[in-house]
C-alpha cells in the first residue's frame, strides 16, 4: 500500500510539474510577443517621427514634443511666467527704508491667481505658488519650486504706508496718465519720474548697510572716531531723475508702463545750494540734452532730425520744491520744447514710496555702503570750533567730494541702463530767472489748468497762437484738457455717480473709472452737485479740498484753480477798463 501511495504522489507531482512548465512556456511566449510588439511600436513611432520631422508645418500643427511625459504648464501657456512678473510689478512700492532692491506688491496669492485666471491662464493657487521663489530653497517644499520668477511672498509686517483721504483720487490721475501713454506709444510720449534722495553726509559713512569688503593684510581700513556730520550743513543733495520705459502696443493698458530706464543724478552742495523749482528746471534742461536719454525723450521728426517728443509726463514727489502747482516751470519747458501737452502729477502725501523713482533709490544706497566722502582733500577749511575760515577752500573741498560721489554712482548699471551722475557748481545751480519763459495771464488762462495734485499745459486749437499738433493726443482726448476723475458705483439699479459730499464720507469705497470708461458714461448720470457747475472742477471729488472747491472757482467763467492766489490773478482779467468820463456840457439858455 505504501508503495502504491508513493507512486500515485509522484504521478500527481509530475502532472503539476508539467502543467507549470506549460504555463511558464505560455507566459514566456506572451512576454516575447509583448517585447516584439514594443520593438515594432518603437520602430513605427521612430519612422513616423522621422517623416514628420521633415515637415515643420506638420510638426507644429501636431505639437510633437521632444521629451516623453506630460508637458509643463509653461509649454502650453508660454506667457505665464512673464504675466506673473507684470502683475506683481505693477502697483508695487519700494521698500520702506529704500535700502533693498525689492518691491512690495499689493497683491496676495489668491488675487494673483484670480488675475491669471481672468487673463485666460489655467492654473491653480498651488501651481501659482510653486512658480514663486520659496521661503527656504533647501527644504523639501522649496525643492518643488523648479521653474520660478523673481517674485517672493512676504509675511505681513507693521510697516504699512500711511493712508491719506486723497490717495485714490491722486492715484486715478496717475493711472490716467499711464493709460494715455500706452495709447500714444513710446514715439510720442516721454515719461519721467523725479525725487530728491536722502542727503548724503560728508566725513561719515553714507549708508549703514553691511557690504562685503575684501581686505589685504598689508593695509588697514581707518574710520573716523565720530559718527556725526563734521560741520553744519556739510552734506550733498542728490536730485534723482529716471526715464520710464513704455512698451509698444499697449492700447490703453496702464500695466505695460514699466520701471526700467536710465537714471540721472544731479549732486548739489547742501551748504552752498538748495533744491528749488529753479534747480529742477535746470536739471530738466540738462536731462533732455543727454545722449543716454535720447531714445526715451526724443523722436525723429518729419524733417529727419531729433526733437523732444510732443507729450511730456513728469511724476514728482510733491515737496515744496517739486509742487505741481508751480506752473511757471511747466510753462517754461512747454514753450521751450514746443510740446503738445505737458503733465506734472504727484501722489498723495505719505504715498511717495509708490513712485517709480523709488526703485532707483535702493541701488544708489547700495553703492554708498562703507563710503566716506572726505571734507579736507585740499586742506581743512574749518577751525577748532568747526567754523568755516576759508570760503574758497571750502568750495574746492565740496567740489572734490561731490565729484567723488559722482564717480561712485556713474559706473552703476540699473536694469541694463547706465547711470549719469554729475556735480553741479553752486554758482550754476539754478536756471536764471531771466531765462524762464513766461506768458501773460490771458495765455495762462487758456493753456494751463491746475489742481491739487495735477497741472496740465496743453496747446490750443488757434493756429495763430500755437503751432500745429505733433501727436495724436487731441484725437484721444476730445477736450483740450483731461476731464475730472469721476467715481463710479454699481447698484442694483445700474451704474451710478454719487454726489461729491456723499463720496467724501467714505473715500476708501470709491472706485474711479478709467478715462476710456468715463467717456462712455452719459451726462444724465452726473449728480446734482456736479451739474451745478458749468465746467466740472478737476478737484470736485478730492476729499481734502471739497469744502473749498467753490471758493477756488471763478464766478464768471466757471474755471477752477488750485489756489486762491491763482484765482485772484485770473479774476483781474475779467475786470473791464474804466470808462472815460464824459465832459460836462455847458448849459445853454433856451429862448422862451
Amino acid at each position: 500500500m505504501e508503495r502504491e501511495r508513493r507512486k500515485l504522489l509522484s504521478t500527481e507531482q509530475e502532472k503539476e510539474l508539467d502543467q507549470l512548465k506549460l504555463e511558464k512556456k505560455n507566459i514566456e511566449k506572451k512576454l516575447s510577443n509583448l517585447v516584439k510588439d514594443q520593438v515594432r511600436s518603437q520602430k513605427r513611432r521612430a519612422g513616423t517621427r522621422e517623416v514628420l520631422l521633415c515637415h515643420p508645418e506638420v510638426k507644429k500643427k501636431l505639437k510633437i514634443r521632444e521629451k516623453a511625459g506630460r508637458p509643463t504648464i509653461q509649454e502650453d501657456q508660454p506667457m505665464l511666467l512673464q504675466t506673473i512678473i507684470d502683475l506683481a510689478t505693477y502697483g508695487a512700492g519700494a521698500n520702506a527704508k529704500r535700502q533693498s532692491e525689492e518691491l512690495r506688491c499689493i497683491r496676495t496669492l489668491s488675487e494673483l491667481t484670480n488675475e491669471l485666471n481672468k487673463k485666460g491662464f489655467t492654473i491653480s493657487r498651488t501651481g501659482t505658488y510653486l512658480r514663486l521663489l520659496p521661503h527656504r530653497s533647501s527644504s523639501t517644499e522649496g525643492k518643488r519650486h523648479v521653474t520660478t520668477v523673481p517674485v517672493k511672498l512676504l509675511r505681513e509686517q507693521n510697516d504699512a504706508h500711511s493712508k491719506h483721504v486723497d490717495q485714490y483720487f491722486a492715484a486715478a490721475t496717475l493711472k490716467r496718465l499711464d493709460e494715455i501713454a500706452s495709447l500714444l506709444g513710446p514715439h510720442q510720449v516721454c515719461l519721467l519720474s523725479q525725487d530728491d534722495k536722502a542727503h548724503v553726509p560728508i566725513e561719515k559713512t553714507a549708508a549703514n548697510k553691511q557690504a562685503p569688503i575684501m581686505m589685504h593684510l598689508e593695509y588697514r581700513v581707518r574710520l573716523p572716531d565720530h559718527d556725526w556730520v563734521v560741520a553744519e550743513r556739510h552734506k550733498f543733495i542728490p536730485s534723482v531723475y529716471a526715464a520710464v520705459t513704455i512698451t509698444h502696443g499697449g492700447l490703453g493698458d496702464p500695466e505695460i508702463i514699466g520701471y526700467s530706464g536710465p537714471p540721472y543724478v544731479a549732486i548739489r552742495s547742501g551748504k552752498h545750494a538748495s533744491s528749488t523749482a529753479y534747480s529742477h528746471a535746470l536739471d530738466m534742461d540738462r536731462l533732455l540734452s543727454l545722449k543716454e536719454f535720447d531714445s526715451f525723450n526724443k523722436s525723429i521728426s518729419e524733417a529727419g532730425s531729433l526733437e523732444i517728443k510732443p507729450v511730456l509726463m513728469i511724476t514728482v514727489d510733491g515737496g515744496p520744491d517739486e509742487n505741481p502747482r508751480y506752473q511757471k516751470k511747466a510753462v517754461h519747458h512747454f514753450l521751450k520744447n514746443n510740446l503738445d501737452a505737458l503733465f506734472v502729477a504727484t501722489n498723495a502725501p505719505g504715498r511717495s514710496a509708490f513712485n517709480r523713482i523709488e526703485r532707483k533709490m535702493a541701488p544708489l544706497s547700495h553703492e554708498l555702503s562703507g563710503v566716506i566722502l572726505p571734507h579736507d582733500h585740499y586742506g581743512s577749511h574749518l577751525d577748532d570750533q568747526r567754523r568755516t575760515i576759508d570760503t574758497d577752500l571750502e568750495l574746492r573741498n565740496f567740489q572734490y567730494a561731490g565729484e567723488v560721489l559722482a564717480d561712485v554712482w556713474s559706473p552703476l548699471v540699473v536694469d541694463g541702463h547706465p547711470t549719469v551722475a554729475e556735480y553741479i557748481q553752486p554758482h550754476q545751480s539754478e536756471i536764471p530767472v531771466a531765462d524762464i519763459i513766461t506768458k501773460q495771464q490771458s495765455w495762462m488762462d487758456s493753456h494751463v489748468r491746475t489742481s491739487q495734485y495735477f497741472t496740465q499745459v496743453v496747446k490750443c486749437s488757434d493756429l495763430e497762437c500755437c503751432s500745429p499738433s505733433r501727436s495724436s493726443y487731441f484725437k484721444i482726448v476730445d477736450s483740450q484738457f483731461l476731464p475730472a476723475p469721476l467715481p463710479v458705483t454699481y447698484t442694483p439699479e445700474g451704474v451710478k455717480i454719487p454726489n461729491p459730499s456723499v463720496a467724501a464720507i467714505d473715500p476708501d469705497k470709491q472706485k474711479f473709472s478709467r478715462l476710456a470708461v468715463q467717456r462712455m458714461l452719459n451726462e444724465s448720470l452726473l449728480p446734482s452737485e456736479a451739474l451745478s457747475y458749468l465746467k466740472i472742477p478737476y478737484d470736485l471729488y478730492c476729499p481734502s479740498v471739497l469744502s473749498v472747491v467753490s471758493e477756488r472757482t471763478c464766478k464768471s467763467c466757471e474755471q477752477y484753480f488750485a489756489s486762491k492766489v491763482m484765482l485772484q490773478q485770473h479774476v483781474s482779467q475779467h475786470k473791464r477798463p474804466p470808462l472815460v468820463p464824459a465832459t460836462r456840457a455847458r448849459p445853454q439858455r433856451i429862448a422862451a
